[in-house]
């Protein structure tokens, strides 16, 4: 018989003291720092922190949510898909820390990674600080580096769309696909992408302006 009479799944003492614990109430709980955010940041700004994580996650432990509950990930087998999908989330990581900074990313790192309290964060930024002060300026500075990920991958995306309408537009009139790949350093089968992606932009219905309607 086994000598196990009693097992206990709640986190243990040591395990309560790490950074991704802070006291509620009477209580350590786990931290939640991005949903404790959500009250003043916008929808936009929540889905690019959700994506950072998933990206993060993909990057740094090979982990995709299809992998939940045991499900393997997409393209079983396929190791150059998964490591395709690895690279872009490596790309995607990088691409923000080289606009933002080393720092500006290890904080996404803490806060949305490892889930640290910001207790912890204000410890660590604001260690002359009284506690209550630093963490307050740590929510602040983890509100500003959100909406800050969020602005930077908004401006990648109008910039992609900009080039893909100049590009679809330039084909239009008639330059073939070999100029237009010297012209903008693409792959063709990447510019056949951007051209698709540019027509569907020029294709969409064209709002009317106030001046138009009045006339």
């Amino acid at each position: 018989m086994s000598r196990i009479t009693h097992i206990t799944t709640t986190p243990t003492r040591e395990r309560t003291r790490k950074p991704d614990y802070e006291i509620i109430g009477r209580r350590r709980r786990r931290a939640n720092t991005l949903g404790a955010l959500s009250s003043r940041l916008t929808a936009d700004v929540i889905s690019e922190a959700e994506q950072w994580v998933k990206d993060w996650m993909l990057a740094e432990h090979g982990y995709l949510d299809i992998m939940k509950n045991g499900g393997a990930p997409a393209q079983a087998g396929n190791v150059f898909t998964f490591n395709a999908l690895q690279g872009k989330a490596w790309g995607r990581l990088n691409a923000f820390r080289r606009h933002a900074g080393r720092a500006r990313h290890q904080l996404l790192v803490n806060m949305l990674g490892l889930g640290w309290s910001f207790s912890s964060l204000g410890s660590k930024l604001y260690p002359d600080l009284h506690p209550d002060s630093a963490r307050k300026k740590a929510s602040e500075e983890c509100a500003a580096t959100l909406e800050m990920l969020a602005a930077f991958w908004q401006g990648q995306r109008r910039e992609k769309a900009r080039q893909a309408v100049t590009i679809a537009r330039e084909h239009r009139k008639g330059l073939d696909m070999m100029t237009l790949s010297r012209r903008y350093h693409l792959a063709p089968e990447g510019l056949e992408k951007i051209i698709r992606h540019g027509e569907i932009i020029l294709n969409r219905p064209r709002k009317i302006t106030a001046a138009e309607l009045r006339n």
